[in-house]
């Protein structure tokens, strides 16, 4: 196979750069469109465990924070590809089946082994519209697909029995952490869907450009990004895993890995899923560079580095939610110091005098000096106390690889 870019997810992200989502709703895009042309036909067989890249992303910010617009951009490169096609968000779970059944294929590797699978892309840019409120169903059968089963069995309402072979599904979604919050509180409360879930926050737009200046893609940039991934696509077998790949994974899972999480409890289970989710990226990673389907040193360090990148505001994708009866007020207080990093007790109640009252504000108050989050000062100018957030700021826009 030939290729005309050196990286399609840097060229990617070199293509659209004078645009205005977060280039990290950029990046996740690619990265799962990438997962997704992959499919179930690439694996990587590590020890007794049979690795394949399904990702569920979901891009998670305000409105307006220009999450769907990135989804759009990406998967306009998609259906520019042969056959690459995916499924409608607004499927029951039969027609996600029937959907599924319809996907069975069989892949040529070069070493002459058929592989049987059924990959099923999704595309929600409105989450809701796929994964209905308090829907435990379909969530639960989500986490069974995610999981790789090797056959699928299905009973219809019409009592037709469904069998597919190495079902693969994929989920590039966006929501708002308002909508998870109210509509989903089965899904940030540890388990399931959240563990198996890569939650891509940004709380701002990447840039603000104006729309009489924005410029068109470059033509040839985009003719290459398409035939690349056409023959990412064409990809099929088994990935090799280099010895100082190995060095390299085995050096974070037993140093770092170890030593850090996702400071919030209710990402415990994603945690443990992560050395598995790295593992699938970088195989996203090898196949962005080239089609010798050999994951290196560097595509393991390249995928440690974009979860890390994510993790420190991955928390804020549930908001509030959680066990705390004033969690959701907590988190507006908690947005508000992070975005003005210094408030007066005046302005924060002026500001979320709809949901929060005197009483409400001395006891999260008490929360969030405990934890470190904040420290108070009197202001002799202002004659009033004064909040300062101490959480470091993050770097949302700048995705490097």
């Amino acid at each position: 196979m030939t290729r005309e870019l050196d990286n399609w997810l840097l060229a990617y992200l070199r293509m659209v750069d004078a645009t205005e989502p977060s280039q990290r709703y950029h990046l996740w895009t690619a990265i799962t469109i990438i997962a997704a042309m992959l499919a179930r036909k690439c694996t990587v067989q590590l020890g007794p465990e049979l690795y394949f890249p399904n990702l569920y992303t979901v891009l998670i910010g305000p409105p307006g924070a220009r999450k769907g617009t990135a989804i759009r951009y990406g998967t306009d490169l998609l259906a520019q590809v042969d056959n690459a096609t995916s499924a409608p968000d607004a499927v029951t779970k039969e027609q996600l089946v029937v959907e599924l059944e319809l996907k069975q294929d069989i892949a040529y590797p070069s070493d002459g082994e058929q592989i049987h699978h059924a990959s099923l892309f999704v595309i929600a840019p409105e989450l809701i519209v796929f994964i209905k409120e308090n829907d435990h169903e379909r969530l639960g059968y989500l986490c069974q697909l995610y999981d790789g089963l090797a056959r699928f069995e299905y009973k219809t309402k019409t009592s037709k029995n469904v069998h597919i072979t190495n079902p693969g599904l994929w989920i590039l979604g966006a929501t708002t952490p308002n909508w998870i919050e109210i509509a989903m509180k089965q899904l940030g409360v540890g388990g399931g869907m959240t563990s198996r879930t890569i939650f891509v926050y940004s709380s701002t737009k990447g840039k603000h450009i104006s729309a009489t200046k924005m410029k068109a893609f470059d033509p040839h940039l985009r003719a290459q990004l398409i035939a690349d991934l056409g023959e990412i696509k064409q990809m099929a077998g088994s990935f090799k895993v280099t010895d100082k790949a190995d060095i390299a994974y085995t050096k974070w899972y037993e140093g770092k890995y170890k030593e850090t999480g996702v400071d919030d409890s209710r990402f415990a289970s994603y945690w443990e899923r992560l050395p598995s989710m790295v593992i699938k990226v970088a195989m996203v990673m090898s196949a962005a560079r080239g089609s010798d389907q050999t994951i290196r040193a560097n595509d393991i360090v390249n995928s440690i580095r974009v979860f890390e990148k994510i993790h420190p505001e991955m928390p804020q994708a549930f908001g509030g939610l959680g066990h705390n009866v004033l969690g959701s007020q907590t988190e507006m207080m908690r947005n508000l110091l992070r975005e003005k990093r210094r408030c007066s007790k005046q302005y924060i109640m002026h500001t979320l005098r709809h949901n929060i009252s005197a009483w409400d504000y001395e006891r999260i108050l008490r929360s969030l000096l405990a934890e470190r989050f904040c420290v108070s000062e009197w202001n002799k100018e202002s004659g009033g106390q004064e909040l300062i957030c101490l959480e470091e700021q993050q770097d949302g826009n700048v995705e490097t690889l």
